[in-house]
């Protein structure tokens, strides 16, 4: 099936399942000893686009992990994602967690590391819960799968193709990335972050992306108006933005896991953890 509108398939454990598992895989990080989890014959695991063997990467430096962090969950996919912060060796870092479940197994683990020196960085907000994420909307007011999916690629292919008008969001949608607001901020009229969401693209900020390619939907919550989907922002390097400045400078690719909150078929808020790689780096996960 298509990773636009398709869903994993596996057996599926409920929500509280789903957030345990999460846990008990943070709870087996700190640990260091990947053995404390039920992993599926054949699990896959990657950490910023790298396939390792679970134990390596982060699980030798994490030293400790920040209270707090957020649970997003998909339980018709079997999917649960896990965002908030740990403490690598001395310093603090951003985690960013996917885990997708077969059974009473964990047969996907899909994590995105962002460390001191990207030029957004909270930690600290990340940790912090955002209650509106958890509000349980009645059931005529839950948008379908396909509006969650729908609305997170309008936005997507606004900012792909520079056509502002297409993007469904509302005019007071405030985007945090890496726990930094970057829309509707105090700020002089040359600061984009000023701007709302809509109004960036249509001002020519988000000119110098090229391609919003490679995108998943890792949990479609329908009951909460949420969609978070994976992807990256390709960079060519040489594209100037408003006033001719060069965001980057050099080509590179953004990985992205980019949460949406829909309410009444327009994006409220924005979410997402970022951070910069090699220009044209594959996924490692396919579409599906």
């Amino acid at each position: 099936m298509s990773g636009r509108e398709g869903r994993w398939v596996v057996d599926r454990p409920g929500r509280e399942r789903l957030i345990e598992l999460a846990d008990r895989y943070l709870d087996a990080l700190v640990a260091h000893d990947p053995s404390r989890l039920p992993l599926a014959p054949g699990v896959r695991f990657t950490e910023n686009g790298q396939e390792l063997a679970p134990g390596r990467g982060l699980w030798a430096t994490v030293r400790g992990r920040h209270p707090g962090g957020r649970h997003f969950v998909d339980p018709g996919a079997g999917q649960v994602v896990w965002w908030g912060a740990v403490r690598e060796m001395d310093r603090p870092a951003i985690l960013a967690l996917r885990l997708g479940a077969a059974g009473d197994g964990i047969a996907e683990i899909e994590t995105l590391v962002v460390r001191q020196g990207c030029p957004i960085f909270d930690p600290q907000a990340m940790a912090m819960p955002r209650r509106t994420y958890d509000e349980v909307l009645a059931p005529s007011r839950r948008p379908s799968r396909r509006e969650l999916i729908r609305a997170a690629n309008l936005y997507l292919d606004g900012i792909e193709r520079d056509q502002a008008g297409i993007i469904p969001v509302r005019d007071d949608c405030v985007r945090i990335e890496n726990g930094v607001p970057t829309t509707l901020q105090p700020g002089d009229e040359h600061d984009p972050r000023r701007l709302g969401v809509a109004e960036q693209v249509a001002r020519g900020y988000t000119r110098h992306i090229e391609a919003a390619r490679d995108r998943r939907f890792a949990v479609v919550d329908e009951e909460r108006g949420l969609v978070l989907c994976h992807f990256f922002f390709d960079h060519p390097g040489h594209v100037a933005t408003v006033g001719g400045r060069l965001p980057f400078g050099y080509p590179n690719s953004m990985m992205a896991w980019e949460l949406f909150q829909v309410r009444d078929g327009r994006i409220t808020a924005i979410e997402a953890v970022i951070d910069v790689f090699p220009y044209g780096l594959p996924s490692p996960w396919p579409s599906r």
